[in-house]
């Protein structure tokens, strides 16, 4: 054994005595106290159940169950079944770790264990501080005579300590179902539904759209075997997928409402939002800005800010208290994506906070060719490999300075031959999200190719296993960076009106100099292969990279 080893043991027997003081068989039954006044909390009785203590890597870890119920003798809402690294009500700013989460519904009569496929440990919902609000946390202030706090704080409310029982049978849920789930790669379609045709539909010389079908029960295994476990779905498409080793989006009303907290407990629960909506193609499209907005730094300021004020993590807590669910002072937040074509724009777009972007790929290596080729010297042709890798440069760039996510979505006009390749290359380049755009004419993915697109991920996944993408970013060959407040756009900034249209002006001049320098450093990285990002540089100290290249506009 290391000696570092050594010493993080000792350090945890030291604090093993306060870890296990409450001795297996307790049992604290809680009532809880409204944080809304005249509205009834949405269960009267909570009960904490100690059971084993069991070795977890070298360390003491302790069983324990959390009920809820409308009354005490009603069955309980829901059974929670952890093995964490302590006691869960002990006062402490020690984090709470959990090896094992069981979740037994007995309405539903599902008993599912969550796993980390890629830790074999546990895998906890996706809500902001889980921890601290899904678990009793003891009140400040609150005494413990008898090991058990006799106050705490839970989901909103306050929890006051009513009875303490002592040898209470462990009952462990060993029948439960095991969901092997894989948090870090993300695989799904925009809707809930595919094309009856199962087929491309030509667009020229007109535009057809598709006949659309929802998703039926039988094709969700088809799906899932494919390698998709991502699925936005309705509440009857729910019970399809919700005991699969896959994630889902569902609203939270409707005529099925989910049922406050149990269903909050499902750990593949994915939220009600997977995506906030092309923040800076909306930001262009908006007619109140064409004609004022002058500057490149009006638009980037625009697009963090549009950003900043569309994306809401809070959206959680706004919907369930619009369905008359008592939240008490609980703000339920639970972070997604923002889905955009101007992947240039990703840096100040994550400034802004989501939990990263996924790019619309819509990629053609001809269409490519000729908007770089403006900005060089002598226009050449790359390989689709160039294509993606500088498109993911930016992705990866944007992302990287706020420790956000970042992945590709397969549009219809996404060139066929391409498409494979820009799957398993964002994979191997750290994205978490691999989707495919499912409506809207040709930009439509027809399904079958869907399922082989997400067959050949699966397949160049399992034989090039990655390093996690939760862990520090590796350190790479090059950064290219642009000061803060500019763009690398290979479209027509029309509306950026600093611009004149022949390109004379001072504006213009400057805008050249810094694409073709940028070009310039981005073509000899492609050349060489370098691993590279582009980024922005807004002051802040930038590292985890071998060089730094830093382009400027000035003459």
């Amino acid at each position: 054994m290391k000696p570092v080893s050594i010493s993080l043991y000792v350090l945890t027997s030291i604090v093993l005595p306060a870890a296990a003081a409450v001795p297996p068989g307790t049992h604290a039954r809680f009532l809880s106290l409204t944080c809304k006044p005249r509205t009834a909390p949405p269960f009267a009785v909570v009960d904490v159940t100690y059971g084993p203590n069991e070795a977890i890597d070298g360390q003491v870890g302790v069983w324990w169950q959390l009920e809820a119920r409308t009354d005490p003798d009603a069955e309980p809402l829901f059974q929670l079944q952890a093995l964490t690294n302590r006691d869960p009500l002990r006062g402490t700013a020690e984090p709470l770790s959990f090896h094992r989460y069981i979740l037994h519904l007995p309405a539903t009569n599902e008993t599912l264990e969550y796993r980390n496929v890629h830790t074999g440990r546990a895998l906890l919902p996706g809500w902001t501080d889980f921890s601290r609000h899904f678990v009793p946390v003891a009140a400040k202030g609150a005494r413990s005579p008898d090991g058990v706090p006799q106050t705490c704080g839970y989901l909103g409310h306050v929890l006051t300590l009513k009875h303490i029982g002592r040898d209470v049978p462990w009952k462990p849920l060993d029948s439960a179902k095991v969901l092997e789930l894989n948090p870090e790669l993300l695989v799904g379609t925009s809707r809930n539904f595919r094309d009856a045709e199962c087929r491309r539909l030509p667009q020229k010389p007109e535009r057809q759209n598709y006949s659309y079908v929802p998703f039926v029960k039988d094709e969700y295994p088809v799906m899932i075997e494919a390698g998709i476990n991502l699925f936005i779905v309705s509440p009857e498409q729910e019970l399809f997928v919700r005991g699969e080793p896959v994630f889902y989006v569902r609203p939270m009303g409707g005529k099925k409402p989910m049922k406050w907290p149990a269903d909050f407990y499902r750990s593949n629960y994915f939220g009600s939002h997977l995506y906030l909506d092309e923040p800076s193609v909306i930001t262009v499209g908006d007619k109140l800005i064409h004609n004022t907005l002058w500057y490149f730094s009006d638009a980037a300021a625009l697009f963090e800010r549009r950003t900043r004020e569309r994306y809401d993590p809070a959206y959680p807590t706004r919907e369930l208290r619009n369905l008359d669910v008592n939240l008490g002072d609980l703000e339920l937040r639970h972070e997604y994506f923002s889905w955009e074509t101007y992947y240039d724009t990703a840096f100040y777009q994550m400034a802004a906070g989501p939990l990263g972007i996924v790019h619309e790929g819509r990629y053609q290596l001809e269409d490519f060719d000729q908007k770089v080729g403006k900005w060089l010297s002598t226009p050449r042709k790359h390989t689709a490999e160039q294509l993606l890798r500088y498109h993911y440069a930016f992705l990866r760039g944007g992302t990287r300075p706020f420790g956000k996510y970042w992945g590709t979505a397969i549009y219809g006009q996404c060139d066929p031959k391409i498409a494979p390749l820009a799957m398993t290359l964002a994979y191997d380049m750290g994205a978490r999200c691999v989707w495919f755009w499912t409506s809207d004419h040709d930009h439509h993915v027809p399904w079958p190719e869907q399922l082989e697109l997400a067959r050949t991920l699966k397949a160049h996944a399992a034989a090039h296993p990655r390093p996690s993408i939760f862990a520090p970013p590796p350190e790479r060959d090059l950064v290219i960076t642009i000061p803060y407040g500019y763009f690398l756009s290979l479209e027509h900034l029309w509306w950026v009106r600093e611009l004149d249209e022949e390109g004379k002006n001072e504006s213009s001049r400057r805008f050249r100099r810094l694409m073709e320098r940028a070009h310039r450093e981005i073509e000899e990285a492609l050349a060489r292969g370098d691993d590279f990002d582009i980024t922005i540089d807004d002051g802040r100290e930038i590292t985890g990279y071998r060089r730094i290249i830093r382009i400027t506009d000035a003459e």
